[in-house]
C-alpha cells in the first residue's frame, strides 16, 4: 500500500502508540497508585467501580481477569477503607457539581480513586478529596470531528481503558507483596470456569445476592515487583497495536466501505463483544454516524434482520468463528468487517464482501500470566477493539471529508 504511513489510520494508530509510550512513562506513578489502593482494600475496606462515566462498572465488573470481590456500582463507602474507583465522563458535557452519585462519594468516609486527571473535575475547584488520579488525555485529543461528535477517533477512551487496567493490576501486584492474592474471574468461555468461580462465593437459601470475597483464603502467589504487571499489560497491548500496523490496507477498506455505505444513506451497524461498547463512546442521540448494537457473540442474534445489500456490518468478536453463519451474512450482500481472537480458520475464504481483521488478543481474553495463579489477569480486547475501531473511523472521516 503507497504511503500507508500517511493514512487516516496509520497516523491515528502513531497517536496511540505516543500515548503507550505516555503511560509507559508513567508506570512507577500507577504502581504507587495500585499500592495506594490496595492499603484500604487489605484492611478490610471495599473496593466499588463507582457509575460516574457510565461505561465503567460494566468495563470493570465481572471481567475475565478483572476482580470478582467487588461492590455494586452504587454502593456508597461506608469507612475509610472503602475505595471507590471510577471513570470521568466528557468533561465538555458533564458538571461534576450537579453529578448526585460523586456529591455522595465526596462527602463519604471512603477514599476516591479516579481513571482520568484532575483537570476534568476543575469545577469542582479543589481536588484534594480525591485520593489519586490514572491520569490521560483530553476530551478533544484526536482526529476528525462533525458537527455532532469531536473528535471522531478520539484518544481519551483508549487512555482509560489502559491506564485503568494498568493501575488495577497494579493493585493486585501490590496486595501479593502484602502476603494476599485477590480473587481473579475465569472467563465463562472457558471449560470449567462456572464451577471454578461459583466455588469461591459462600451460599446460603437465607440471603441473596451471593457475593465473592475480595481475597482468597490461603492461597500463596510470589510477590510481584512494582511495575511487572503494568509494564506486561503494555507491552501485549502494544503486540495488538503492531498487529494493526500491518493491516493498514483492511483498514483502509474498511473505512471505504463505511463512507460509501454513508453516502449511499445505507447503515453502518457496528457491535463490539465485550462489555464497554456502546456507552464508552458516550454518543449524542442524534448526529453519531455509526448504529451500535447490543454486545452479542453469536451472529444470528447479533445481526439485525434487516441488514441488506449495500448495508456494512462490523463484528468485533469473542467467540470462535462459525464459517456458515458469516456466509449467510455475505450471502446478503452486507458488506462484513469481522474478527474473532480465535483466529480465521482456513475454511473462511476470502470474499469480495468481507474484511477480516486480526486482533491478536488471547481467547478468553485475560493477558497477563500470574506466576503459581490458576488464570491470568487483565482483559484486553476493549483495548483492542478501541484501536481497530476508531482506526477505521478516521478512514470513514477522511473519506467522508469531515475535518
Amino acid at each position: 500500500m503507497k504511503n500507508a504511513a500517511r493514512t487516516p489510520a496509520a497516523q491515528y494508530l502513531k497517536l496511540i502508540r505516543q500515548s503507550l509510550a505516555g503511560i509507559r512513562r508513567d508506570v512507577p506513578r500507577l504502581a504507587k497508585l495500585g499500592e495506594a489502593m490496595a492499603r484500604p482494600i487489605l484492611a478490610g475496606g471495599n473496593l466499588v467501580p463507582s457509575r460516574i462515566a457510565p461505561f465503567w462498572p460494566s468495563e470493570f465488573t465481572g471481567r475475565a481477569g478483572g476482580l470478582m470481590g467487588l461492590r455494586w456500582f452504587d454502593y456508597v463507602p461506608r469507612t475509610r477503607n472503602d475505595v471507590a474507583y471510577f471513570a470521568l465522563p466528557d468533561p465538555r458535557r458533564w458538571d461534576p457539581r450537579k453529578d448526585d452519585l460523586l456529591q455522595k462519594l465526596i462527602k463519604s468516609p471512603g477514599e476516591l480513586f479516579v481513571v482520568g486527571r484532575p483537570e476534568d473535575l476543575k469545577a469542582l475547584g479543589s481536588t484534594r478529596r480525591f485520593a489519586g488520579f490514572t491520569g490521560g488525555t483530553a476530551a478533544d485529543a484526536g482526529l476528525y470531528g462533525t458537527e455532532a461528535v469531536r473528535p471522531l477517533a478520539p484518544l481519551r477512551q483508549f487512555e482509560q481503558f489502559v491506564r485503568g487496567w494498568a493501575t488495577a493490576g497494579e493493585l493486585i501486584a501490590a496486595c501479593t507483596r502484602a502476603g494476599r492474592m485477590p480473587l481473579v474471574w475465569m472467563s465463562v468461555w472457558l471449560e470449567g470456569a462456572l464451577v471454578r468461580n461459583a466455588h469461591f462465593m459462600p451460599h446460603n437459601n437465607r440471603r441473596e445476592p451471593w457475593p465473592a470475597p475480595m481475597f482468597h483464603r490461603d492461597v500463596y502467589i510470589p510477590p510481584l515487583a512494582p511495575g511487572h504487571v503494568a509494564g506486561e499489560f503494555l507491552d501485549f497491548v502494544e503486540g495488538m497495536l503492531g498487529a494493526l500496523e500491518r493491516q493498514l490496507g483492511a483498514l483502509a477498506r474498511a473505512g471505504e466501505w463505511m463512507a460509501a455505505a454513508c453516502r449511499a444513506k445505507k447503515r453502518v451497524f457496528a457491535v463490539a463483544t465485550g462489555h464497554s461498547y456502546p456507552e464508552i463512546l458516550e454518543r449524542p442521540k442524534e448526529g453519531y454516524p455509526i448504529e451500535w448494537g447490543a454486545s452479542i457473540s453469536d451472529l444470528t442474534k447479533a445481526m439485525p434482520a434487516d441488514l441488506g445489500r449495500g448495508d456494512v456490518s462490523v463484528h468485533f468478536g469473542y467467540a470462535p468463528v462459525m464459517v456458515e453463519d458469516v456466509q449467510k451474512i455475505l450471502a446478503r450482500g452486507i458488506r462484513f468487517i469481522y474478527t474473532s481472537p480465535y483466529g480465521r480458520p482456513a475454511a473462511l475464504k476470502d470474499h469480495k464482501n468481507l474484511v477480516w481483521l486480526d486482533l491478536p488478543w488471547r481467547p478468553a481474553d485475560a493477558c497477563i500470566d500470574v506466576p503459581g495463579y490458576s488464570v491470568r489477569i487483565l482483559p484486553s480486547s476493549s483495548s483492542a477493539h478501541t484501536m481497530a475501531y476508531f482506526a477505521m473511523v478516521a478512514e470513514m472521516a477522511n473519506n467522508m471529508q469531515w475535518c
